[in-house]
This record gives structure tokens, sequence and C-alpha cells, in this order.
């Protein structure tokens, strides 16, 4: 495996040593010629004789990665209030985007923070198809996770990232809020120390941070005098990002295209619609034929469903057997509901005593969050590296 690190001036490449690439032409009045990057992307690979799985990581001048506030509201997913707001920017709104998102913390009963990125889509497909890519994501995530091994147990820290000249706040180990500096970290001084304590009250924090990395490559980016931190650690070595690159572990996003499976992201109503009929296949009591249709858009699948929704309540048997003991409408009202953002159902099964319910999920923690709303046992989860997400299985005891 190999991993690239793309800014508007250079390509950084780390195999046994670190490797510097010129990009001229690439960032042409502002606006990126995805085209020609991919050209000298694998002129540079070719000269240097890489092969297999490539990580690329591309800053800001390529893509969109913003922190927002998000309201949670009835009927809205969040996926398409993250779409909608990122194609609220001036630049990238006048293109199709792909878009990936992840939430950071839930500020108040109703709001949520969430980290997002964007791209054109067709630039992400582009880069995907003709580069092979394993992933493709904002060039700081790989820098903040290694950050995450570099200071374990540390009650908060900044990291400084001189390939993209931005600022990132984590407390208790986890992402606060991150902003693009004005001032060139490569310049260093008091102006910038200035920006940074500004920024950190921005970000509600009025006192220093445990700790500050400078990352930068080929060297890391000066220490300025007055920075608000207790202690400061300089670092160029790419080998920290090696293993950080290939992490799935939060924040991470990638925003290659990719095919929706059945049920992602749809409302509640369409996944109370697919765990009736999975129960009713399972008991064996009905055979209803499950969608063939795979759209790209979201918008289409829904049509779709909504259809067969549709079909499937005109053809249900007004006399249905009863269901198994213990097994009521008002469980299965109860499971669609405790079902999170980015999990959904692929099947359902009766076992003596127990409901097994198995599905997908985009992250691993989703399904132990599902557990714990339904009071049920840790959920089993194992990562399907060739559908790229993970499978999972809840077992709920049935009462007798």
């Amino acid at each position: 495996m190999a991993e690239l690190y793309c800014t508007a001036r250079s390509l950084f490449l780390y195999t046994t040593e670190l490797i510097e690439h010129p990009l001229e032409g690439v960032i042409s009045a502002g606006e990126p010629d995805y085209e020609r990057l991919v050209s000298e992307v694998r002129g540079f690979l070719r000269a240097q004789r890489v092969r297999g799985p490539l990580y690329l990581g591309l800053s800001s001048e390529y893509l969109l990665l913003r922190t927002a506030l998000f309201p949670e509201l009835e009927g809205f997913p969040l996926a398409e209030a993250v779409l909608a707001e990122a194609e609220r920017s001036p630049f990238w709104g006048q293109h199709e985007l792909n878009v990936d998102y992840e939430l950071l913390d839930v500020v108040e009963e109703h709001r949520r923070r969430v980290l997002f990125a964007a791209m054109p889509a067709q630039a992400a497909g582009v880069l995907s198809r003709r580069l092979r890519l394993r992933r493709l994501e904002p060039l700081p995530l790989a820098v903040w996770r290694a950050s995450l091994a570099q200071f374990e147990g540390r009650g908060s820290w900044i990291v400084l990232d001189g390939l993209s000249n931005s600022m990132a706040l984590f407390e208790q180990g986890r992402l606060s809020d991150f902003r693009q500096l004005a001032h060139p970290l490569d310049e260093g001084g008091r102006a910038l120390a200035d920006e940074v304590g500004r920024s950190l009250q921005l970000f509600g924090r009025y006192e220093p941070v445990e700790a500050a990395w400078l990352f930068g490559l080929p060297e890391p980016p000066p220490v300025p005098e007055g920075l608000p931190a207790h202690e400061v650690v300089q670092s160029a070595q790419p080998a920290v990002l090696k293993a950080a690159a290939w992490r799935r572990e939060p924040p991470w996003l990638d925003l290659r295209p990719r095919r929706r499976r059945l049920g992602e992201g749809l409302p509640r109503e369409a996944q109370r619609a697919l765990l009736w009929s999975s129960l009713w296949l399972a008991l064996g009591l009905a055979g209803y034929a499950a969608l063939g249709v795979q759209l790209r858009q979201q918008r289409a699948l829904n049509a779709g469903l909504s259809r067969d929704i549709a079909r499937l309540e005109a053809v249900r048997p007004e006399q249905q057997t009863p269901l198994p003991t213990g097994v009521t409408t008002a469980l299965l009202e109860r499971v669609t509901r405790a079902l999170p953002e980015g999990t959904w159902l692929d099947g359902v099964q009766v076992d003596e005593f127990k409901l097994v319910l198995r599905g997908r999920a985009l992250d691993p923690r989703k399904p132990q969050v599902l557990a714990r709303r339904l009071a049920a046992p840790p959920a089993w989860t194992q990562w399907d590296a060739e559908a790229e997400d993970y499978m999972w299985e809840v077992t709920l005891e049935l009462p007798q």
C-alpha cells in the first residue's frame, strides 16, 4: 500500500523515504484541474515504480472541508442537510457533489456538530477510477488521526498542520473543531500565535492547551512565540502518517463514489416496510420479491421503494398467521425507532426464544448504539472489505 499527500504545490510520497514531486499548473485561478492532477500522479507513481492500493489525501484547494451545526428535523435526514449545506458553497456548489460526513458531538438536544467534506462527483470518479484509490479524503484527517497516537492520554492538544495550513483542537481524545488559518504556518511569528489564541476562543476554550503538535513535510513549521500551549512538539516524520492514513477511526471520511445499498439512508417508514417483509420471509409466511432496481440517486431509490411498499401492502393477506410468542407489533416498532443514522437492516430471524436482527452499518459504533437502545447484549460486528461497510447482528431475548 502507498500513501500520497497532495497540496497545491507538491506531491509527497513515502515508501522507505520521503519523495517530493513539485506540481505546476494544477491550480489555475483558484480552480483545480483534476485531469492534470491525475496525469501528474500517474507519471510520478510510474517513475517511482509504485503499485497496489493507494491512499490519496487532498489539501483544501481540491475540496471542501467544514464543521457546522445541524438541527435535528423530523423527516429530513442528516445526509440531505449536509448535502444542502455543501451546495451553498459559492465555489463548490456549482458542481454535483460527493459528500461524506461524521457526527462530532451533540451540542444541544436537537443540534448536532458535524464534520463534512465534499468535492465534485465527476472529479472524485476520475480520481478513483484512474488511480484505483482505496481511500480519498481531505489531507488533514490523516495528520489528526496520527496525533491521537502521539498524544494519547492528554486532555487537550492542538494540531498545526503545515500541509493544509490548518489548526485543529482535540479535547478528551476527540476532535472538537478546526479552521483554516489566515496566517501562513511556515512564517511563524507573534501574529500566528495571536491567531491561534483567537481560534481557541472561537472554539470555546480560553485556557492554553496541554500540548501543540506542529507537523509539516519536508520540514515542520517553526514554533511561534507565545503559542498558547504548555508543551510544543515539532514533527516532520512521514512514517507516523502511514498507519494513520488507513486507520478507520474518527475522524475519517471517504469521498470515493460508492453504490448505496438497499435501505441505506431511507426514512423510518421505509425501514419499517423492509423489517416486516424480512420477518414474513423468515417465518415462511410470504415470499415477497425484493427490490431489483439499483438507482443512482437516493431520491429515485426512495420513489421506487415507495411503489414496492404500496404493492406489498396491496397483496398482504387479510388473515395472517399469528406472530411467534413474544414478537409483537410494538416490538417491531421499537426496533425501527431505535435504528441509528447510517444503519440499516438486511434480515430478521426468530430463533427459539430470540429475535436476531442482521444488517449493515457505515460506522462500527452504530450497532452498539442500537444494542444499547434495545437493552440487548453488545452487537457482533465485522468489517466487510468487499462491500466496504460493517456487518452486524443484534440478538433480543423474547418474553415468554
